[in-house]
């Protein structure tokens, strides 16, 4: 009974997967093409899933364009939404890099890394839907960003010579070993900020497909509240890394 149940939460993933013919209409309008990756066809939901959550952030920044003030207000809005987020990140990278108007440089790239990841994530919380960002090819997209950034943020702040001859370590005779040691842990760091995204997503959303399949809506309920959690947790994680990589990158030690 569990694998007929695993096999039908894997084919419906979300709400659009119950409209009467949209995967056959899918496949006469021919698929997106292929993922780079693993060179399977670009899902539907994966597609889809990432569009409504870019539509709901537009809808809201949109709606606090221009109504941003010096106090902020007593209840939650989306401008206040938007202020607090981006005050945390620029806390963040000041902290980091020590610097305001290197803060104030890769705030846009950080501020919108989290928005996007936050509500692509908030997805996996609505009863019918899927987070765009338990998919490889969203996350292997956003980490790719992140690592050309930190590494031409740290060629311009140290030039290339520089940068290569940090790689190699403090002594020339440890370059041999240190060289690839380097080498491997700048490209290990897109693939675990993939996986680890991607891994914590899908296993929650999964989790709570599942237990809404067999058992009552109250423990589906809590597990929900957990995953609220996760959403929040995942968001930052990605983040800080962000932040991380790029104060490693720039930093003159």
């Amino acid at each position: 009974m569990l694998e007929m149940v695993l096999a039908e939460a894997h084919e419906i993933n979300s709400l659009v997967d119950f409209i009467p013919g949209i995967h056959d209409w899918w496949q006469q309008f021919g698929y997106l093409g292929t993922t780079w990756l693993n060179h399977t066809h670009i899902e539907f939901t994966h597609v889809m899933m990432t569009c409504i959550s870019m539509l709901v952030v537009t809808a809201l920044i949109i709606g606090s364009w221009n109504k941003f003030k010096p106090a902020p207000d007593a209840k939650l809005t989306p401008r206040t939404f938007f202020e607090l987020i981006i005050e945390l990140i620029h806390g963040l990278l000041k902290g980091q890099l020590h610097d305001n108007e290197k803060a104030r440089k890769y705030l846009p790239l950080v501020f919108a890394l989290a928005v996007f990841i936050f509500f692509n994530n908030v997805l996996a919380l609505v009863p019918g839907l899927a987070p765009g960002t338990d998919n490889l090819n969203t996350n292997i997209g956003m980490a790719l960003i992140v690592f050309f950034v930190s590494n031409i943020a740290a060629i311009k702040a140290k030039g290339l010579g520089g940068y290569l001859k940090e790689m190699c370590g403090p002594l020339p005779a440890l370059a041999p070993l240190m060289f690839p040691i380097e080498l491997i842990g700048q490209l290990v760091r897109p693939v675990t900020l993939t996986i680890r995204l991607m891994g914590n997503m899908f296993g929650d959303h999964a989790v709570v497909a599942v237990l809404a399949t067999l058992v009552a809506a109250c423990i589906p309920a809590v597990m929900m509240c957990l995953g609220a959690l996760v959403v929040v947790i995942q968001t930052a994680v990605f983040c800080i890394l962000t932040v991380v990589y790029i104060s490693m990158a720039v930093s003159e030690h």
